[in-house]
């Protein structure tokens, strides 16, 4: 899974929502596809008539023309039936600008992009839940995966501070063989959380052992990463 997408599993997984999904570029194109696939009602707003009347043509959304910040458009765009409003540009002002006119009309979650880091407390201060940088979120889990082949997949958590993260045991690693009150984990600082197991999650147990070829889903502070990576990889 793409990591820029993490931030919306949320409302993918939710009940049948009513979505306005603002910018119909690449990440919002990425979210108009999944929602309308699991059968949300998504409405488009974008300043560019051409990726509205694209949207239009591949998608079963209402698309609206027009600037998002302005109050009326995204009242034609049904804000005062949308359970959600996401901003999706490339623009921070432009998001902000966007959420704070989705709360002013009633819109209960805000979800936005930040393309600049030190703008997402701003976003946060007015209750929007976002994804910062996310060219920079890409390039993290490009670096993650030729770093650690192991790793299929990690989102961080805390600023950066603690990760989860699923990893393959390899017939190499130290854990192989041994159950989980066998191991020698830092304990206060890890914690395996599943384990993936011939098509089938299992929540381990402390007697649960090991296999070569698990997938184990691994909560982790960040300080820790490299030395647990070890264990379950040789």
């Amino acid at each position: 899974m793409y990591p820029y997408l993490t931030f919306i599993k949320f409302l993918v997984y939710a009940t049948v929502m009513y979505i306005i999904v603002v910018g119909a570029g690449k990440v919002g194109e990425s979210l108009i596809k999944i929602t309308t696939e699991r059968r949300h009602n998504v409405a488009v707003v974008d300043k560019n008539e051409d990726k509205c009347n694209s949207i239009l043509e591949k998608y079963d959304v209402l698309a609206i023309h027009g600037d998002s910040t302005i109050k009326s458009i995204l009242q034609d765009a049904g804000a005062s039936r949308a359970d959600a409003l996401v901003a999706t540009t490339n623009d921070d002002a432009v998001n902000l600008l966007t959420i704070l006119t989705g709360k002013e009309l009633g819109i209960k979650s805000l979800v936005s992009l930040v393309s600049q880091p030190e703008h997402g407390l701003m976003f946060r201060r007015i209750g929007a839940n976002v994804m910062e940088n996310p060219a920079s979120a890409v390039a993290e889990y490009l670096y993650r995966a030729l770093q650690s082949p192991s790793i299929r997949d990690f989102m961080s958590i805390g600023g950066g501070e603690a990760e989860i993260f699923e990893i393959v045991v390899t017939d190499r690693a130290p854990v192989v063989g041994k159950t989980l009150d066998g191991l020698k984990l830092p304990y206060k600082d890890a914690l395996i959380v599943a384990i993936t197991r011939d098509g089938e999650i299992i929540i381990p147990r402390g007697d649960t052992a090991i296999r070569e070829g698990d997938r184990a889903t691994v909560f982790a502070l960040a300080k820790r990463i490299e030395e647990i990576t070890k264990l379950f990889t040789g």
